[in-house]
């Protein structure tokens, strides 16, 4: 898949922006940091998977001083196919968000993958040493893209998980009784029980070839391994959920001290180890690296095999943290893929690429020396 043109309204720092991305490889935007670079590869995540791929709040999308914004991007399928993608968010006079496909309102479900795409950002070094929900969100991410069922269990599952937390919050208080859990409980069990079989049979998948690809990085680990992190152990949906209500009901009193649910796939983990050892604890910065690289690219043979699309790699100033050799070696791993990096420099090395300056917020395509303001 390719995206063919990218067209901002009242969106971030850009009052109008449309954009020529129908050469095919790769396209650097170049320029200062607070340029304005990652403000459009934020907006293609949200043509993709409906929110900001850096997690910013829809009131903050907008561009200063304007209650609205509007993205609209022309994709092209592997098979030629073109359609015509919309995102318009409103804060008055009542906040509201639409989406359309080719102009015809769709519900978020049947839009979300759509235009798969795969997000590499500054933060995502942190993956293997930072905050759990990291590695939830990378795993959230994929499936989103992949399984409407995933995504409508996790919108409900978080909603059950709000509505739980208040109820224990009145428990605390008094205004409550325990007993009342028993109905969230059996709600949030219902909807947790798929996200955690999902997230197990994707560890799986990726498990399958990890190794080969962290070996054609140049690490010559055989026995590296995913290992998804839950205090159960079943696996099949009746045994799970009967898993899921037991911890619930023998963590209820800790639950009703703590105002908060101590148990299910929102405090679920990953972790990757080798020989029994996990990464973080001996790696070293560039073994690490190596293997976020081998995670990127499995995310893409991912979404290809489960969509029968290429994906749109989106990297957000990735090569400051790369050497060139792993620079050149990432893109020629993604030959035939099309590739919307940032950077604020033209890095070292030959690299075949469409060349675009953004400076306060203008964008201009180098075409042949000359920049050709757009």
């Amino acid at each position: 898949m390719r995206l063919l043109s990218l067209e901002l309204t009242q969106f971030r720092s850009y009052p109008q922006l449309t954009l020529d991305l129908s050469s095919e490889g790769v396209h650097m935007m170049v320029g200062k940091n607070g340029a304005g670079k990652t403000n459009i590869l934020e907006a293609i995540s949200i043509l993709s998977l409906l929110r900001s791929c850096l997690g910013t709040e829809e009131p903050d999308l907008a561009r200063w001083g304007c209650d609205f914004y509007r993205i609209r991007g022309k994709v092209q399928s592997n098979s030629g196919e073109e359609k015509l993608l919309e995102v318009v968010s409103q804060q008055s006079p009542r906040v509201q968000k639409a989406t359309f496909l080719n102009d015809v309102r769709m519900g978020i479900e049947a839009m979300v993958g759509r235009m798969p795409t795969v997000v590499f950002l500054p933060q995502e070094l942190q993956l293997f040493t930072g905050s759990p929900s990291l590695r939830r969100r990378f795993v959230d991410r994929l499936l989103c893209q992949v399984s409407p069922e995933y995504l409508r269990s996790l919108a409900q599952y978080q909603k059950i998980l709000k509505q739980r937390n208040t109820l224990l919050r009145s428990i605390a208080e008094g205004r409550a009784r325990p007993e009342e859990l028993d109905v969230w409980d059996i709600h949030l069990a219902d909807c947790g029980v798929p996200l955690t079989l999902a997230r197990l049979e994707l560890i799986g998948t990726l498990q399958l070839t990890l190794p080969e690809e962290i070996t054609a990085l140049g690490e010559s680990w055989e026995d590296v391994a995913i290992v998804y992190d839950r205090k159960g152990t079943q696996c099949e949906a009746g045994a799970l959920k009967k898993e899921y209500l037991d911890t619930l009901l023998r963590n209820r009193k800790r639950d009703c001290i703590l105002q908060s649910t101590s148990a299910g796939p929102h405090r679920e983990d990953w972790h990757i180890e080798v020989g029994e050892r996990d990464l973080q604890t001996f790696a070293s910065r560039g073994q690490q690296r190596a293997t976020l690289l081998a995670l990127l690219l499995l995310q893409v043979s991912y979404l290809e095999l489960r969509t029968g699309e290429k994906p749109i790699i989106l990297f957000d100033d990735v090569f400051s943290e790369l050497d060139s050799a792993h620079q050149e070696a990432l893109l020629h791993s993604l030959s035939g893929y099309q590739v919307l990096l940032t950077t604020t420099h033209v890095p070292e090395g030959s690299f075949s690429a469409h060349y675009w300056t953004v400076e306060e917020g203008r964008v201009s395509a180098v075409e042949s020396g000359k920049i050709v303001s757009v």
